[in-house]
């Protein structure tokens, strides 16, 4: 072989190698240019909806058709409907064909979830929204729910407990009876004197129920808690509510006063309020940092106390003959 074809041969080797190396470099380029447009095109469809609080969010949960805020669903950071509803994932979510979101629960259950959450929006620390109630055998089923949309710390009620109360400390001004059951004021003057209860309450929901035996003329008497770590050991001034440490309320139609670590300010909503034979609840929630006083009457007070701290029943009385009761259950 001549070299001029030698020449040639190699030629159209370099041309057929060049054609092939193109077609080559064509095709991965198309691969990628299908990859790059196959990402953008997901992460276009995962780009967050532009979301306002105030969007209406229309549902229909297990057919029964509700409406409320985008904000509402959202409040408790962390949950399932905070997510879903971040405007994350709003393409995705699953709807009727009327375009509301469906979701697949017993709607029973889901309109007390919702409920909440609506006075949740308004509440405050010292007026809180209540824990929801359902009857016993309906409990399982509802608090099955709240976990799944992840809101069981914020919803499922915690236990109460209902200790056996005894009062114990107290100054010389009062007689305790019936084996810590009862508490007695037993000078003839006008004078504050304190008792106190025998346990020291840290965790959980506790709830005292307190009987105004004897209140002369409906005047004036202090129930309420005391920090257990500030008690004086020798106290030089008998008047408890106004002891550092010291939160709640003053019965009677000379009350009206609400101490907070010893100070007190005035809320005349109380006044008349609380009579003589009534029983009243103290409920102290010590992981939440929440008491509570809720009166015969239907009306409710609420105070925030530090958390996590160690408490005692405190009680301030000043009238001859006042007596308050522990009522046990």
């Amino acid at each position: 072989m001549s070299t001029d074809d030698l020449l040639t041969k190699f030629d159209e080797m370099v041309k057929r190698f060049k054609q092939e190396f193109n077609e080559i470099i064509e095709g991965e380029r198309a691969k990628m240019k299908a990859e790059v447009e196959a990402y953008n095109a997901e992460k276009q469809k995962m780009k967050p909806f532009e979301v306002s609080d105030d969007d209406i969010i229309d549902l229909n949960v297990g057919g029964q058709k509700l409406t409320t805020t985008r904000s509402t669903l959202c409040q408790v950071e962390g949950s399932l409907l905070a997510s879903m509803f971040s405007g994350r994932w709003e393409d995705g979510l699953k709807r009727d064909k009327d375009g509301a979101i469906f979701f697949d629960f017993d709607p029973q259950y889901f309109v007390i979830i919702l409920g909440y959450l609506r006075a949740r929006k308004i509440a405050t620390p010292e007026n809180p929204v209540p824990v929801p109630k359902v009857p016993e055998e309906q409990a399982k089923h509802f608090n099955d729910l709240v976990q799944y949309l992840g809101l069981n710390e914020e919803i499922v009620p915690k236990a109460e407990i209902s200790p056996s109360e005894n009062f114990n400390l107290h100054s010389d001004g009062v007689i305790v009876k019936e084996g810590g059951k009862v508490a007695c004021h037993n000078v003839s003057s006008i004078r504050h004197d304190y008792v106190l209860g025998e346990n020291v309450h840290q965790h959980g929901i506790v709830n005292l129920k307190l009987k105004l035996e004897s209140l002369k003329d409906n005047e004036w008497m202090f129930v309420g808690i005391m920090k257990d770590d500030v008690i004086p050991v020798s106290p030089t001034n008998n008047t408890s509510c106004k002891w550092p440490g010291s939160y709640g309320w003053v019965l009677g139609s000379d009350g009206g006063r609400v101490y907070k670590n010893g100070s007190w300010t005035t809320d005349n909503t109380l006044k008349q309020l609380s009579k003589q034979g009534d029983t009243v609840e103290l409920i102290l929630d010590c992981d939440a940092g929440k008491l509570s006083l809720h009166l015969p009457t239907g009306h409710q007070f609420h105070i925030v106390i530090p958390k996590f701290k160690t408490w005692k029943l405190n009680i301030d009385l000043v009238y001859e003959n006042n007596k308050i009761r522990i009522m046990d259950g």
